[in-house]
């Protein structure tokens, strides 16, 4: 207890630390509150997206700063290393461009490794800034002791690479082979006559570990050569299992001849087709199920051979279209029934029954139905009666397969019905990208190759899709724009690039009833229609703001075998780089608003040319290194 005396000190000490607490209390909330204030609408000293310092920038300030760094990063592609032979020290370099492109057909794009950076700037916006003032301190400092590395959704395209990769290297690694069985009938002799291709062993590339390395590489954001594991590929079946199948040829050809049936069920109209031994002969061969090699009907011989007798009953389904004249809807055409041959269903039946030694010699062809898209009344029981948005492209200059593939795509997306509430996908509505679906080959680069790939003009069908969605005031769940400016999809920022299996495009209905497409060509121009029943929306698209232009890289020379030597190839034409966006607003008709930015970013392009070669330029000698007898632009695969 103080003495008498000594209140008077306690008081003044009690009353002077009480002040000083305020002092530093207040100087620390002000501090605080200052600090924010400095950094208003900026992100926070110490966040990193992909390692890339974003102290101090506004958000397009650090989505440019990023778009900028992953260019940077992708510009040089991705390099692989391939150890041709150990012994001598022969190894091939191989380096893809982180965008693969057609030479005819400048959309005809396939991304490699893309990146999404709209989420990650977002997240480092809002690092720190949250209503605890507490917690948002403590990251805060936290961040500047010690830095903060928000990720990025990276997409690494394992086929793509894959695929490239197998194309570059096809002729530096052996494949496996299995032996095999190849059946003939000879009708002199009343017997079969079997050849027997032996198996040959090859080697198997590590693409699972070199994706798995490459894809931490774009975690980082720092790409280096990556060296191609490989190991030895046995063959599943060897010479002596299918020799020993030769014996039983004759007893599973003794099933032949005999009937397949079909049955039209709109007609009734009957169909019996018999298979010959020399045909069925043909179907044979040795396959291993479950350990174990048998002879059986090879399931994709026997597809390709009941299309030759039967090449009528497959039938494509129709969508219902519509007939408008003046704008106006005039009549509707119903759609049709679709009908595909069910290959392993059919083969299943004929081994079953003759498993279980059934007398049966006429089997049914096995199929799968599609029902068609709009029949009878529909348009006017689902409220198809006017045009409720509009998209349009312009694809003059287009080389010839590329206008024949934008008519397919055109076709097969024609009638296309989505119901309420339903999501659209472009990819599932144009089917698999197959030369049996109709679409028809471009070259594309494939590090110093061209190889035929199918597909081009599969954007413009993107594009005029994202157009008419847009027009129509529909909610659009997944667009991707292409990675670099192209001629057909001006002004930028408003196009949409698809490839299979991914990038797709879709959208949602919204709306209280269904919308029908009505797509066709006009001219060089693709046109669609949404038809429907309007709901009082409306819509207003901004101009694209074109921004942050930058120049294309140097060109770059490809050394190829593919051309005479000498004789030079330009497949690419340099493209500045730059940024779009686009304000999107809906306006409902209860006076809601729905306000979206829609922003494309474009990477500078380099022309690319290819040049023919009597032979590949010898390896750089070291790891990583740049070719020496010619520029730095100069890509070697070898």
């Amino acid at each position: 207890m103080p003495k008498p005396n000594g209140w008077k000190t306690f008081l003044t000490w009690t009353i002077a630390a009480f002040g000083v607490a305020a002092v530093v209390g207040g100087l620390g909330f002000f501090a605080v509150v200052g600090y924010a204030r400095l950094y208003e609408g900026r992100v926070f000293p110490g966040v990193r997206v992909l390692g890339v310092r974003l102290d101090g920038l506004t958000a397009d300030e650090a989505r440019a700063t990023l778009n900028k760094a992953v260019d940077e990063a992708l510009k040089d592609g991705l390099r692989f290393r391939y150890v041709v032979d150990s012994t001598e020290g022969k190894a091939r370099e191989v380096t893809l461009d982180a965008t693969t492109v057609a030479l005819n057909d400048r959309d005809m794009a396939r991304d490699l490794v893309r990146y999404v950076l709209d989420k990650p700037v977002v997240a480092a916006m809002g690092y720190g800034r949250s209503d605890n003032i507490v917690f948002d301190t403590f990251l805060r400092w936290r961040a500047r002791v010690s830095p903060v590395n928000l990720q990025a959704e990276v997409t690494v395209d394992d086929d793509g690479i894959t695929n490239a990769l197998t194309s570059a290297l096809k002729d530096a690694v052996p494949a496996v082979r299995n032996a095999s069985l190849d059946v003939t009938w000879n009708p002199a002799t009343g017997r079969a006559e079997t050849n027997v291709t032996p198996e040959r062993a090859g080697k198997k590339v590590r693409f699972d570990t070199a994706l798995a390395t490459l894809r931490v590489q774009a975690e980082r954001l720092r790409f280096q050569p990556i060296l191609l594991e490989e190991q030895t590929e046995s063959p599943s079946i060897t010479t002596k299992d299918a020799e020993a199948l030769v014996n039983i040829v004759q007893s599973l050809l003794a099933h032949a001849p005999f009937r397949l049936a079909y049955e039209d069920a709109t007609s009734g109209k009957k169909q019996t087709f018999t298979v010959a031994t020399s045909t069925f002969a043909t179907w044979l061969n040795a396959v291993r199920t479950s350990g174990v090699t048998e002879l059986t009907i090879d399931q994709d011989r026997m597809g390709k051979g009941l299309r030759t007798l039967a090449p009528d009953i497959e039938k494509t389904a129709k969508k219902g279209s519509l007939v408008i004249e003046d704008g106006k809807l005039k009549s509707f055409e119903a759609g049709t029934e679709g009908i595909a041959i069910d290959d392993t269903a059919t083969r299943e039946a004929i081994l079953d029954a003759w498993s279980r030694k059934a007398t049966t010699t006429t089997f049914t062809i096995q199929v799968v139905r599609e029902e068609p898209v709009l029949v009878g009344k529909d348009p006017e029981r689902l409220g198809i009666k006017e045009i409720v948005g509009i998209g349009r492209s312009n694809f003059s200059g287009s080389p010839a397969n590329r206008r024949k593939n934008i008519a397919t795509g055109v076709k097969k997306v024609n009638g296309s019905l989505i119901e309420p509430g339903a999501e659209f996908s472009l990819l599932q509505t144009l089917g698999p990208v197959t030369a049996a679906n109709g679409w028809l080959p471009e070259l594309v680069i494939k590090g110093n190759k061209t190889e035929p790939e199918l597909g081009g003009g599969l954007c413009q069908i993107g594009t005029t899709t994202f157009r008419a969605a847009l027009g129509s005031g529909l909610p659009i769940t997944q667009r991707t724009n292409h990675s670099y400016r192209v001629r057909y999809y001006e002004p930028a920022g408003t196009d949409a690039t698809i490839y299979e299996p991914r990038p797709d495009f879709r959208f949602l209905n919204d709306m209280k009833t269904h919308v029908l497409i009505h797509a066709y060509l006009d001219g060089d121009d693709v046109i669609y229609e949404f038809w429907g029943t309007k709901d009082g929306r409306t819509v207003n698209q901004t101009k694209p703001r074109i921004f942050n232009v930058t120049s294309p890289p140097p060109g770059k020379l490809v050394e190829t075998l593919d051309l005479p030597p000498g004789k030079k190839k330009c497949t690419e034409i340099a493209h500045a780089g730059a940024d779009a966006e686009f304000t999107y607003t809906v306006t409902y008709a209860d006076g809601t608003e729905k306000k979206e930015v829609f922003r494309s970013h474009y990477r500078p392009w380099q022309a690319i040319c290819l040049v023919g070669v009597e032979k590949l330029s010898e390896p750089p000698a070291e790891e990583g290194t740049e070719p020496t007898e010619g520029s730095a632009d100069v890509t070697v695969v070898n």
